[in-house]
């Protein structure tokens, strides 16, 4: 029963992360990832700056 709830539970959780889409070029984003990831997987983000923006590859 443990074993069930337990891989519904990381089933779940793999549905509502991979629901995310990718961001658009030029729309805000974080190198950590947090406000999601960017289509071409380049946040460029100033050292000190609160947020980045996606850039093409």
């Amino acid at each position: 029963m443990k074993l069930t709830f337990l891989t519904s539970l990381f089933v779940t959780g793999i549905a509502f992360a991979a629901a995310k889409a990718p961001l658009a070029d030029n729309a805000p984003c974080k190198k950590d990832g947090s406000l999601g990831v960017c289509q071409s997987g380049l946040c460029e983000q100033q050292p000190n700056a609160p947020q980045g923006t996606c850039k093409a590859k």
